[in-house]
């Protein structure tokens, strides 16, 4: 059994627990780093990770994704957690992106309006939501897009993006309400009192 194989079985003794790629690595013994062991990303692609996850994440009355620091988990998961099928996914996505922009509006991503990169980022969105994931149907069909190493662009884009934000700092204690010693289960809360999700 590869290390693959290994974490499809894990994720279907979890009943419904819907967590992504790099938790079942953690899951899998591997430890994280906290900055890319190499630089994968090339000219203006880091500039244009930290754009998009600005977009996914943006600041609003909470810190957004740049301050949080999810550019730099991002490269460090693809540098260093990714597959090579991942990896090149990820990359080749970035370029299309850039591509897609200079057919359409004559430059790349980061020249383009702010209108028109989130047109370009909704169009790979979309492209993203009709993928059909090749893994088995059945048990495991609604989580087949977190553990398949062949998702979009898009895809891994925003579970980065979001596994980055809310494992940082910024997002566990400024948009989450953090308590650290819940102590005991309340199945009964008023969500009302705390009006968003907690953190431990």
């Amino acid at each position: 059994m590869n290390r693959r194989e290994m974490m499809l079985a894990a994720i279907s003794t979890m009943a419904g627990v819907m967590v992504g790629s790099p938790t079942l690595r953690v899951i899998a013994g591997e430890a994280p780093t906290t900055s890319a062991s190499r630089v994968v990303l090339q000219g203006h692609q880091p500039e244009m990770v930290r754009v998009l996850a600005e977009m996914i994440l943006p600041a609003t009355d909470t810190p957004g994704a740049i301050e949080a620091g999810v550019p730099r988990f991002i490269e460090m998961m693809v540098a260093d957690w990714y597959t090579d099928t991942e990896r090149g996914i990820f990359l080749d996505g970035l370029a299309a992106l850039d591509a897609s922009c200079r057919t359409a509006y004559g430059t790349d991503f980061l020249g383009c309006t702010a209108e028109q990169r989130v047109a370009a980022l909704s169009e790979a969105e979309k492209n993203a939501a009709a993928y059909v994931s090749p893994l088995p149907p059945g048990f495991l069909a609604t989580m087949a897009k977190l553990i398949d190493e062949r998702t979009p662009f898009f895809a891994k884009l925003k579970e980065l993006t979001v596994v980055g934000y809310f494992s940082s700092e910024l997002g566990a204690t400024e948009f989450l309400e953090y308590n650290p010693m819940p102590m005991r289960y309340d199945g009964d809360f008023d969500f009302a009192k705390v009006g968003t999700h907690w953190s431990h």
